[in-house]
């Protein structure tokens, strides 16, 4: 009987090696090294490598998901939550604008100034839009 344990023997040494390398791996992919600038807690800070968007020429050819701050006039309405968008080049670009984000008790009118922040909305087989999160009045 002793002849059929000793097979075990060399199953078992290579499973304890094993969990003691992987018991030992997240010791070693901890970064301990020394930190410079704002970033004290030993964190990566990643720079934004897409410049904001801020004008429609700019947004009509962006990439999806592309930050948009653009000021103009929203000049007229398509369809619910959809409208032509004017900055001060003249250019236009459909914009999504859900009803509540909407200033309260604010008229809106294609000669009423505002600053839209948003995403980029890329497509296929149309133009560019832009989702609007936040409208500020500016007049």
């Amino acid at each position: 009987m002793a002849g059929k344990n000793t097979r075990f023997v060399p199953l078992l040494c290579a499973a304890t090696a094993l969990f003691g390398v992987l018991s030992a791996a997240p010791a070693i992919a901890q970064y301990t090294g020394q930190t410079t600038g704002a970033a004290t807690t030993g964190g990566v800070v990643v720079p934004s490598f897409a410049p904001q968007i801020s004008t429609v020429a700019q947004a009509l050819t962006a990439p999806d998901d592309a930050t948009a701050v653009i000021e103009g006039y929203i000049v007229n309405r398509l369809k619910h939550e959809h409208y032509t968008f004017r900055d001060d080049t003249g250019r236009t670009i459909e914009i999504e604008l859900d009803d509540k984000y909407l200033p309260p008790g604010r008229q809106i009118n294609d000669k009423t100034r505002v600053r839209i922040s948003g995403e980029v909305d890329r497509h296929l087989y149309r133009p560019n839009d832009i989702d609007v999160k936040h409208i500020e009045i500016l007049q």
